[in-house]
């Protein structure tokens, strides 16, 4: 744990707030959410679909993002800077997305 100059405490939990939204993912990429949290720390992607997304930069693919199969999640330390895209193979999936700053 590292200290600032007033003796507090900064590390890795969360200190601001949390929000949960949902996004539809399509053929196209898609931001994962549509608009970051301000001072975003985590970011965790649930696939609530029946079928595998894949997420990556702003030109994924199917062929070259990393898949989340479905019902399964993926968690990063992404700060808001950051943007995250979500695509699909066909049609479109229900994708939920948790933040915290």
């Amino acid at each position: 744990m590292a200290y600032t100059k007033n003796s507090i405490p900064v590390g890795d939990w969360l200190a601001k707030e949390i929000r949960a939204s949902s996004v539809t993912v399509g053929t196209t990429p898609t931001a994962l959410p549509a608009t970051a949290l301000a001072d975003r720390r985590y970011l965790l992607i649930y696939n609530n679909s029946s079928a595998t997304i894949y997420v990556g930069h702003s030109t994924v693919t199917t062929g070259t993002g990393i898949p989340i199969i479905a019902k399964a999640s993926l968690s990063l330390s992404l700060d808001a800077g950051v943007i995250l895209y979500g695509i699909e193979a066909t049609g479109s999936r229900n994708v939920r997305v948790l933040e915290g700053a």
